[in-house]
């Protein structure tokens, strides 16, 4: 047991806000009743392409951004929120404020999504071999002192029972700071950025794959990763991201 547990037991408090919550069963962090109604969640119409819920008005079975033409190496996508108000706190609280326990809570938010994903008549559940993460910058993470999608992955292996390939994939170059590029400019700045390592190949060779991230924005990072991993091999890769960007001019509610 972590010493701290037993002066600030993380089961006793709401992982986004800090109010007091009741014990909880399985330990593990959680969201109070206000916060979890605060986050926009993926439910209904989604994208078949990326997982993202449809705007009310997009009558297709795409988003704005896949049925553009943008094309994608990933197989399908999965999301658990939108990326907006305290699902987007959660996130840049766990990136840049050094609150990487908060990872542990997000993973068990995703892995409740991964298994209500089952079929309604089988229960059979997405078939992946592997969990794999897009890696980050090494000094970025020498900075931080941690990489959240390592931590991400961690935790949703941990309660899927999916086996984490770890450090499968690794950076072949620096890239640009992402934030205020355009999606073409992403992609560029992508090309070539990941390889597989030597020995993970025989892993990654017929693999079913699920690369598993905090959000996603325009696909670019998830799109670079599948493509290095299929290109290695993979038969197929799906992502899993805990908050995505919203279909344009979507309007949606916290449920």
């Amino acid at each position: 047991m972590n010493p701290l547990d037993l002066i600030f037991p993380k089961d006793l408090y709401c992982v986004s806000c800090g109010r007091p919550l009741p014990p909880l069963k399985d330990g593990g962090y959680a969201l109070c009743e206000r916060c979890a109604s605060e986050i926009m969640w993926v439910t209904g119409r989604r994208c078949a392409k990326c997982g993202r819920p449809l705007a009310d008005e997009n009558p297709g079975e795409l988003c704005r951004d896949c049925a553009s033409g943008a094309e994608h190496a990933y197989r399908k996508g999965y999301a658990c929120a939108v990326y907006s108000g305290r699902a987007a706190e959660l996130v840049r609280g766990m990136k840049y404020r050094g609150k990487a326990w908060r990872a542990d809570a997000i993973a068990s938010l995703m892995a409740a999504r991964y298994f209500a994903d089952a079929d309604p008549e089988t229960g059979e559940l997405p078939c992946y071999d592997y969990i794999l993460w897009a890696p980050m910058n090494a000094g970025k993470k020498a900075v931080r002192g941690y990489d959240q999608a390592e931590l991400l992955a961690s935790g949703f292996a941990k309660r899927t029972g999916i086996p984490c390939l770890k450090n499968a994939l690794k950076r072949a170059r620096d890239t640009d700071v992402m934030s205020s590029l355009s999606a073409d400019e992403r992609r560029q700045n992508l090309a070539d950025a990941f390889e597989v390592r030597c020995d993970m190949i025989g892993a990654i060779e017929g693999g079913r794959l699920l690369l598993v991230d905090d959000v996603y924005t325009t696909g670019s990072t998830a799109s670079a990763c599948a493509g290095t991993l299929l290109a290695a091999g993979a038969e197929y890769i799906d992502i899993f991201v805990f908050a995505t960007g919203a279909d344009a001019r979507a309007v949606g509610r916290a449920v």
